[in-house]
């Protein structure tokens, strides 16, 4: 089979004009699938989330708490910072900022519908190909996985919270590739209709993987799996608070003897890379090389671009290189005991500037490279994340089902159930010298023991803004360093409406039927 990141889009099918509503794709009749195999191909060409694409998260991670800016460094030439403080002050104009500072591909509404247009487009054409039931099988369970995992991740981004406002305003339904007479898909949903269409995909999704052979169910193939759609379901009814199906199908994810907990014990502290230079070794999660990958999605690049990028330049002020802008919060650092394996082995350490001085940065647990930054006689040694064969920015794993299950029988009561599964998998990431199990008084610190486990155990991998949300959208602070001597702070406050992401302007001009999400005035600082 062709790797995923080379193959082609496999028509033209669902091209959308720069002008279009983000919905509406060309002529159906411009590409005839005949057979699941051509399907499946437009599928994966037009339908999946690959390494080779982007624009479906490159900011969101800067608004969360897990992040904190670096100390201030002057701007390279011709770069406008800009494109970082839009979103990690909350502007209520982020996307108008963004576009101004040049910061590429940000639109993630217009990209969410891209890939659902291609997911629509087979789910169409099922009924018309000539082919076994099986193979038809297979592209259909993955269509209906995608779509509900789109719709997943477009609701949580630009609808309120379902366990906050369940009928306020979610995003528009769009469910076939042709164009409908009536226009009421283009007018948002409730966030409890967008739900709803959520699980019945997902349901769909399973129940179809549940007719085909145990073979066909899940492989390393970077499709999705029986095992995928049954976490998206164990995930999308825990945001639900319906802990009982949530717990249910996290259960079965557990259960499931394709995959087990990576060992942080077999992860040595350090080893040496192919020049024979001692180097820090780093868990990854990028790839089917971890025993917990269930599936692999997105780039590197979209998902760590501006947390990880070292900026080379000619500007004599920057002294030719810059570092991060970004950096790992010291509130999430100190969630973490000092012998918890997880510190040193999901979050990636690399020098500030030119000097020795270590910095836990904003990213890991991604496949990662050893790079020499030189300028003249000056050498900085860092890590940066390396695309590579089958190398992808975020995945679907083993621990979040466990997680998953710990939070759902915590808010059940079943502290002993919860606690059992919470240190199974704590047992993996401690040295057997350091580890106890954990035992709680009350459910009430189980509770907070489980969401600081999860920020711990699921850092950088696009949870915590969603469980912030879902956990009562609390105040965050984050401070931007204007010049070398001052700070300007910026509050979100609890419940601020900016847990809630605006519309981008682009698509509130091209379909007169959205209703743009509440909007604050220009966020300005609080000290």
């Amino acid at each position: 089979m062709k790797q995923i990141y080379n193959i082609l889009a496999a028509a033209t099918l669902l091209a959308l004009t720069a002008c279009g509503d983000f919905l509406e794709p060309n002529s159906k009749s411009e590409f005839v699938p005949k057979d699941a195999v051509s399907l499946n191909e437009l599928l994966l060409g037009e339908g999946y989330q690959r390494n080779d694409i982007d624009g479906f998260n490159v900011f969101l991670n800067l608004m969360d708490d897990d992040i904190e800016a670096t100390p201030y460094q002057t701007p390279s030439d011709g770069f406008d910072p800009n494109k970082y403080t839009a979103s990690f002050t909350w502007q209520p104009d982020m996307f108008e900022m963004m576009e101004e500072a040049s910061a590429g591909h940000t639109n993630v509404y217009q990209r969410y519908y891209e890939v659902i247009l291609g997911a629509n487009a087979v789910i169409d054409y099922l009924d018309e190909v000539n082919d076994t039931q099986e193979n038809i099988n297979k592209v259909k369970a993955q269509a209906y996985a995608l779509r509900g995992f789109y719709y997943f991740n477009l609701v949580n981004i630009f609808g309120m919270p379902y366990n906050n406002a369940p009928d306020s305003l979610g995003v528009p339904l769009k469910l076939h590739s042709a164009i409908e007479e009536s226009e009421d898909y283009l007018a948002r949903k409730t966030v409890r209709e967008v739900y709803a269409q959520i699980i019945k995909d997902l349901e769909t999704a399973e129940a179809t993987y549940l007719e085909l052979p145990a073979s066909e169910q899940w492989s390393a193939n970077y499709r999705t799996s029986l095992p995928m759609v049954q976490l998206m379901l164990s995930r999308t009814y825990l945001y639900m608070e319906d802990w009982t199906n949530a717990a249910k199908y996290a259960a079965l994810v557990m259960e499931n003897r394709n995959f087990s907990l990576d060992d942080m014990n077999d992860i040595p502290m350090y080893g040496y890379d192919d020049k024979g230079k001692r180097v820090r070794n780093y868990a990854s999660f990028s790839s089917y090389k971890s025993n917990e990958t269930i599936w692999l999605y997105g780039s590197i690049s979209d998902m760590f671009k501006w947390t990880y990028d070292y900026i080379t330049t000619t500007n004599t002020a920057t002294g030719g290189r810059m570092y991060p802008y970004f950096c790992a919060s010291e509130d999430l650092l100190n969630t973490f005991v000092d012998y918890d394996l997880r510190l040193n082995r999901y979050i990636v350490r690399s020098p500030k500037g030119s000097t020795s001085e270590q910095m836990y940065m904003a990213y890991g647990k991604v496949n990662t490279g050893y790079t020499t930054l030189k300028n003249g006689t000056v050498e900085t040694d860092y890590y940066m994340p390396k695309a590579a064969t089958g190398e992808f920015g975020r995945s679907l794993r083993l621990s979040e089902a466990y997680l998953n299950y710990a939070e759902a029988m915590a808010m059940i009561g079943e502290i002993a159930d919860a606690t059992y599964v919470l240190n199974t998998l704590r047992e993996k990431r401690f040295d057997p010298e350091d580890y106890e199990d954990e035992t709680f008084d009350s459910q009430e610190e189980l509770i907070q023991f489980v969401r600081d486990e999860r920020r711990r155990e699921l850092c950088f991998e696009g949870h915590r803004w969603f469980d912030l949300r879902r956990w009562g959208m609390p105040s965050i602070t984050h401070v931007w360093h204007d010049n070398e001597t001052s700070s300007s702070t910026y509050r979100l406050e609890e419940c601020d409406p900016m847990y809630t992401v605006p519309i981008p302007d682009e698509a509130m001009e091209a379909n007169g039927k959205l209703i743009q999400n509440t909007l604050p005035g220009k966020r300005q600082p609080a000290n």
